[in-house]
């Protein structure tokens, strides 16, 4: 990543992605409301490997997903994030002239499979090395993703365009 062509804008947008996930609204708020936090750090490696393949690769995205692991603590499996990010970037960055053709709408559905195949698969590792009962609100955190990702294209595009290309 070249930090003189727009390579701190995607740093930047994955910090602010990792600040957004970790920081805590709930403040006396039922445990439930977690669950519909969209998943920005998924949504903003989604649209950069969309928008630019070469600069967002699969090492990079899993070193972002190693560092989200030790912000989040010791609660959160080493590693789980890192596979996911990078199952996310490998998608994007093999599809992306595909997935660029098609509609916002499109590709916030194609986002939403990915959000909820995260999602399912963070449940089955935590349920297989925490013993973490498996919650039925999975769902929510790929609608409310699927609903922040046209904001974040609105968002990000026009920036993307002016300094990243």
């Amino acid at each position: 990543m070249n930090p003189t062509k727009g390579g701190w804008l995607i740093v930047l947008t994955m910090i602010g992605a990792m600040l957004l996930a970790v920081l805590d609204f709930r403040a006396g708020a039922p445990d439930w409301l977690t669950w519909l936090r969209p998943d920005w750090a998924i949504a903003t490696l989604f649209f950069w490997a969309l928008t630019t393949p070469a600069r967002v690769g699969i090492f990079s995205a899993w070193c972002t997903g190693l560092f989200f692991d030790v912000l989040l603590g010791p609660s959160h499996t080493l590693g789980l994030h890192g596979a996911c990010f990078a199952a996310t970037v490998f998608i994007g960055t093999q599809f992306h002239e595909r997935l660029r053709a098609y509609s916002i709408v499109q590709q916030t559905l194609v986002l939403g499979v990915i959000v909820l195949s995260v999602q399912v698969t963070k449940s089955l590792v935590r349920l297989l090395v925490a013993d973490v009962d498996l919650s039925w609100l999975m769902p929510t955190t790929m609608l409310t993703t699927m609903l922040a990702y046209p904001l974040l294209l609105l968002a990000l595009r026009p920036l993307a365009d002016r300094l990243v290309q």
